[in-house]
């Protein structure tokens, strides 16, 4: 392993919550025996903040689903895929039809119809900036990585059949939480966004590790040479994952690491 990529919500922590001591001695420890450790994630580059600095990752870091990979320290853009304009339109109008919130990103900032209670939880606990804009169709949306629609969780399944047939095919519909499905480019993954990083760093796929969790890291986990799941994964992911180790409440990335790099 020359490359790791981690996904952060519930792969490597439970929501709102910091990585662990345990956590950050073993990323140290992969560091410390040559391994390049990157966050890929649905998040945007403040969101990851926390975590970044916690671990002191500041390695390339892949967010928004793979739309958007930047310096991992000062946040410039080394790639970036963005959805066009009409299909934003197409997505929130999509989720007007089931009438369920959507929310788009302008960098890092959460933009969105109305403030409800998911949206007074998602920004607070990401500490992001937002907008409440009632005309949001209306502004320049030429660059919007991703659509984020929250949803029942106890109907992911059967909305996310029904969403994905009503939206283009070349529109990802992927979850990365539970009640989480998010609306991006089928070329724009983790896994388009990891093959980069590792050619930026060049890195072959074989010394390529990636973990995750839900369906937004599926990409990842199938291109890189080693794909890991947590046990807490969905079955899906699990199925396609060439390791399952201990789930995210139980710190089985940290365990994982502590296995290869501290047998003792």
């Amino acid at each position: 392993m020359k490359l790791l990529a981690l996904d952060i919500d519930d792969t490597l922590v439970g929501t709102g919550k910091l990585p662990s001591e345990r956590l950050i001695r073993a990323v140290r420890l992969a560091e410390e025996n040559g391994v390049t450790v990157i966050l890929a994630t649905g998040r945007g580059f403040l969101g990851t903040k926390q975590i970044r600095d916690s671990l002191s990752l500041y390695s390339p870091l892949i967010h928004y689903g793979g739309a958007v990979v930047s310096d991992g320290r000062t946040g410039e853009h080394l790639y970036a895929n963005y959805l066009r304009p009409q299909d934003v339109v197409t997505a929130i109008a999509v989720a007007d039809t089931f009438g369920f919130h959507a929310q788009i990103y302008e960098e890092d900032t959460v933009i969105f119809r109305a403030p409800n209670e998911f949206t007074e939880r998602y920004t607070g606990i990401l500490n992001l900036p937002y907008i409440v804009d009632p005309n949001l169709l209306y502004r320049p949306l030429d660059n919007i990585p991703k659509v984020l629609y929250a949803v029942d969780p106890s109907r992911e399944q059967e909305l996310y059949r029904e969403i994905r047939s009503l939206l283009p095919k070349h529109l990802s519909v992927l979850c990365s939480k539970p009640g989480f499905i998010e609306i991006g480019s089928v070329s724009s993954t983790k896994g388009t966004a990891l093959e980069k990083v590792a050619a930026m760093l060049n890195i072959p796929r074989e010394e390529v590790t990636a973990i995750g969790d839900n369906t937004l890291d599926l990409d990842m986990i199938e291109w890189a040479g080693t794909g890991v799941c947590v046990a807490n994964a969905n079955p899906i992911v699990k199925e396609k994952a060439d390791l399952i180790i201990g789930a995210c409440e139980d710190e089985g990335v940290a365990a994982y690491l502590e296995s290869l790099f501290d047998p003792s």
